[in-house]
C-alpha cells in the first residue's frame, strides 16, 4: 500500500509539471466550449513550485468583464459557473496576487459544428512531414472558415500545446483534454455538433459511434487515411479559394 501510495504520489507530481511547471506556470486558465446561452463551468488551478496549492483568491473576467473572485479549494482547482449570452471566441482572464493568465471560451450557435483536431498525431506530425506540413496552416484557416476548431492535447499538456500553436501562427481556439474520448461526451452535453475528428488511429476508434467523418494520417479501419490536409478539406465538401 505505501508503495502505491508513493506511485500516485509521484504520478501527482509528474501530472502537475506536465500541465504547466514545465513553463514556470503558476495559475493556469483551462479552455471551455459551449453553447449561446447553454451554462458552462469556468476553472483554474492555481500552483505552487512542484504541487497545486489551494485557498487563492482569484478574480475572473471574460471578455474584459469583470465576473467575480472565487476561492480556490485544497486542491488548487477553483470554478464559477457562466452562462454567455452571444456567441465567438472569448478570453478568459484570472488574476491572482501579482500573476495573470488567460484562457479561451467557444461559445458557438446551435447551428454551428465543431471539428476535432488531435495536435500531437495531426499537427504536430504535419510539422515534420515535408508532404503534410506544406498547405497544412491554409488548411486549417480554410476549415476555420466553415467549422469552429477544437484542438485536443494529451501527454503534451495545456501550456506547451497552447505554446505550440501559437508560435505556428495557427487559428486560435480552444484546447481541449482527450482523456480517453472524455472530451467527446462533455461536448455532447453541451449540446455541441461534432462534425469531424482529425487525429490518430486510436481516437478513430473511440470515434466511430459518434462523430461521422473521422480522418488519420495513420492506417487505421475507423477511418480513411489521409496523406496531405488538402484530402480533408476536399472530404469535407469545401472547394478551393476562389472557386466557390
Amino acid at each position: 500500500m505505501l508503495k502505491l501510495q508513493t506511485a500516485m504520489t509521484v504520478a501527482l507530481a509528474a501530472a502537475t509539471l506536465l500541465a504547466g511547471e514545465i513553463c514556470g506556470a503558476t495559475l493556469i486558465v483551462f479552455d471551455r466550449a459551449t453553447l449561446v446561452n447553454r451554462p458552462v463551468q469556468l476553472a483554474v488551478l492555481t500552483k505552487g513550485r512542484l504541487f497545486p496549492k489551494g485557498g487563492q483568491l482569484v478574480s475572473l473576467s471574460v471578455g474584459g468583464s469583470r465576473l467575480k473572485q472565487i476561492l480556490t479549494g485544497g486542491d488548487g482547482y477553483g470554478y464559477l459557473m457562466y452562462t454567455p449570452a452571444g456567441a465567438g471566441l472569448k478570453t478568459v482572464a484570472a488574476a491572482c496576487r501579482d500573476e495573470s493568465e488567460s484562457g479561451k471560451l467557444l461559445v458557438m450557435a446551435a447551428h454551428e459544428r465543431a471539428i476535432l483536431i488531435d495536435v500531437e498525431t495531426a499537427l504536430r506530425r504535419s510539422a515534420l512531414a515535408p508532404q503534410l506540413r506544406e498547405g497544412s496552416r491554409e488548411a486549417l484557416t480554410r476549415l476555420n472558415q466553415h467549422f469552429r476548431i477544437v484542438y485536443l492535447y494529451g501527454m503534451t499538456g495545456l501550456v506547451l500545446t497552447r505554446s505550440w500553436l501559437n508560435s505556428n501562427g495557427l487559428p486560435p481556439s480552444v484546447v481541449l483534454p482527450w482523456r480517453n474520448a472524455g472530451v467527446i461526451k462533455t461536448l455532447e452535453r453541451q449540446g455541441i455538433r461534432q462534425h469531424a475528428v482529425i487525429g490518430s488511429a486510436s481516437q478513430m476508434k473511440a470515434a466511430e459511434n459518434t462523430i461521422q467523418n473521422r480522418f488519420s494520417f495513420e492506417n487505421t479501419q475507423n477511418g480513411p487515411k489521409i496523406d496531405t490536409w488538402s484530402d480533408v478539406v476536399q472530404a469535407l465538401g469545401l472547394k478551393k479559394p476562389g472557386t466557390e
